[in-house]
């Protein structure tokens, strides 16, 4: 399987927005891969530097506003300094992408640290984004791992995505599909499309399986095919003609319970029960 390298997300607007307690996010660069391809799909990674944040990590200023309006920097500053853990989030992206202030990778980390340090998911996920690329601090993969697995912990979808994707790869950490498979479900039940894919690849090359399962690799895929993504439809497109009809009319019928609100992880544990009788 190929695995390609992951993702660093940034804040692309400057809006909080209070109903979804999400910042708006943009891909920001990609490493080249640096594991040979094994596979024709392709397992896609996404490390959050500040990106939304999950239903259990919550924003302590969840409100709508311009964050960089005015002075940012004076703005910030003085409540991060205090210890106010979202001005400290805020900082930390002002600084890593150059907004309002001198571009500085290294200052960018240490206020990511700050707001990691005290718990903040985001900030934490952050933080485990710049080890990883060696962005303000030397690359290394198992302190990003460390900082994936506290954000995961607290239900933050992305963290746990990008963890399953770490353990699957081997990165930091002795590969463990167990555990991919685990953190992917994690993620995928709360919506998080990227690890649903991911969960989908696999279960159609039977990564941590005792075979592959086209069936349950089609009930993933095929919600995401609807909603137009473009890995989904490139992969569905090579699982459909490998499968019967009584096999696609299965995939459908759990597709169709995988779409309903939190029902992944139930939709899947009653197909497998089935499945292995």
């Amino acid at each position: 399987m190929q695995w390609t390298k992951l993702v660093t997300w940034c804040v692309a607007s400057s809006l909080l927005m209070a109903s979804s307690l999400a910042l708006a996010a943009e891909p920001a660069k990609k490493l080249k891969p640096k594991h040979p391809a094994k596979s024709t799909h392709s397992v896609k990674k996404a490390v959050v530097g500040a990106a939304a944040v999950g239903a259990a990590a919550t924003l302590p200023e969840a409100k709508t506003e311009d964050l960089y309006a005015g002075d940012g920097l004076g703005r910030w500053l003085p409540k991060a300094e205090k210890g106010d853990v979202f001005a400290q989030y805020v900082l930390g992206h002002m600084y890593c992408v150059g907004q309002s202030v001198p571009k500085d990778a290294a200052k960018g980390l240490g206020w990511y640290q700050r707001a990691a340090d005290q718990g903040f998911a985001p900030g934490q996920l952050a933080l485990g984004t710049m080890y990883y690329n060696g962005e303000g601090v030397k690359q290394d993969y198992a302190v990003a791992a460390k900082w994936f697995t506290l954000a995961a912990e607290k239900g933050y979808d992305r963290a746990q995505s990008n963890l399953a994707t770490m353990y699957a790869a081997g990165d930091g950490m002795p590969k463990d599909y167990g555990q991919a498979i685990k953190w992917y479900r994690a993620a995928a039940v709360q919506g998080y499309a990227p690890a649903q894919y991911n969960l989908g690849v696999m279960y159609l090359e039977g990564n941590g399986l005792p075979k592959p399962d086209l069936v349950a690799a089609y009930g993933l895929l095929r919600p995401l095919v609807e909603q137009g993504n473009a890995s989904a439809i490139t992969t569905m497109k090579d699982l459909s003609p490998k499968m019967s009809e009584a096999q696609i009319q299965q995939g459908q019928n759990l597709a169709a319970k995988i779409r309903e609100k939190n029902r992944l992880n139930a939709a899947l544990d009653e197909y497998e029960k089935v499945a292995s009788r």
